[in-house]
């Protein structure tokens, strides 16, 4: 799937091969995942979902199209403010129902708070990654003085498909790690490895061992990341909430993930080369990719603190009850991860982003 999506110039082919990885998991989750023993009750909260679902629409549509908008355009701020008076209402109604999606005692629990703020970052930093170094290693080296002259296929295999490989393999030893020393535990370490490898990107990516071997070092990070959040969310709420719970969770790495977008292509059109020969379009100079793998190391540097003190005390006494539910939680991070990689290629194919 990650070769076809990176050699075929029609973007469909990444969508659809999520589509296949959508429906591998929902037939492993209807085969293999045991029923719940714990049955609950209610009703659906359609009015929460509407609301909800507004919300986050009129959230990520300008984060994702505001630098084709312009993010000063009537657009952008007016989708923005849209957003804002959503969000009011979507508290409101959830306050006011009898049995509402998100129950907002739960929703700002300090340990789910947490998991959420670091959802957000994990999936900043993994965006971040993947788009700048796509767009990094497909620069021109004779017109821009760095980059690999990679094609889209060249980017794809060698240089992010080793950090999506060792992603997989990564998966079951965060879910071991949160087993035996705990979330909190997993979701430092996650910290540091990221960390460490935006800041070995932003120090040196002119080699080609260091733009791999530093993707490699995220792609760990990230998958330790994702084994922690849920174990954490699994520690902290109810039975019956903990579906919508670590469905939040999900939204926040994909919120963190649009906006990881926006930024590093925001960055990168900002800060262009001057002096280009005629008919080549806008480049993004060398320092806008070197200021995107700082943001990426700053974003990690913050999930450490929300692992050192956001996270500090228990999780709530069902911490015991978390092993097996976050080792899966852990395995199946990787395979998310390499079908972010190839959509990531597919888009990779116009690395020329002025505009």
């Amino acid at each position: 799937g990650l070769l076809t999506s990176g050699s075929d110039a029609d973007y469909r082919s990444a969508f659809w091969m999520a589509t296949v990885f959508a429906v591998l998991a929902l037939l492993a989750v209807v085969l293999l995942v045991p029923a719940t023993r714990h049955k609950t009750g209610g009703r659906t909260d359609v009015l929460g979902a509407l609301t909800l679902g507004a919300t986050l629409l009129l959230l990520l549509l300008p984060i994702s199209q505001g630098h084709e908008w312009g993010w000063t355009s009537g657009r952008t701020l007016g989708s923005f403010a849209g957003a804002a008076v959503m969000t009011v209402v979507w508290v409101f109604t959830e306050l006011k129902v009898r049995e509402p999606l998100v129950d907002m005692r739960m929703f700002v629990h300090r340990p789910v708070l947490m998991a959420n703020l670091a959802g957000v970052l994990v999936g900043f930093g993994m965006f971040a990654n993947f788009l700048g170094v796509s767009y990094l290693v497909q620069m021109p080296g004779a017109v821009t003085g760095y980059g690999f002259d990679a094609s889209i296929l060249r980017a794809s295999v060698e240089f992010l498909l080793p950090g999506a490989i060792v992603s997989l393999l990564a998966s079951p030893v965060g879910g071991q790690l949160v087993r035996h020393r705990g979330p909190r535990t997993a979701l430092g370490l996650a910290a540091g490895l990221g960390a460490l490898g935006f800041a070995w990107l932003a120090l040196d990516h002119a080699h080609t061992a260091s733009v791999i071997g530093a993707g490699v070092v995220v792609g760990a990070a990230v998958s330790f990341g994702y084994a922690a959040m849920p174990a954490v969310i699994m520690a902290s709420v109810p039975h019956h909430q903990s579906g919508i719970a670590n469905g939040i969770n999900s939204i926040s790495r994909s919120t963190g993930s649009a906006i990881g977008s926006a930024v590093v292509t925001t960055i990168l059109a900002s800060q262009t080369l001057e002096h280009l020969p005629a008919g080549v379009p806008p480049l993004p100079a060398e320092s806008g990719f070197t200021l995107t793998f700082w943001i990426g190391a700053a974003a990690f540097a913050l999930v450490a603190v929300i692992a050192r003190v956001g996270l500090r005390g228990g999780h709530g006494p069902r911490a015991e009850e978390t092993d097996g539910r976050a080792t899966a939680s852990a395995e199946t991070a990787g395979t998310a991860e390499t079908a972010g990689v190839a959509g990531v290629a597919g888009k990779g194919k116009e690395p020329a982003l002025g505009g």
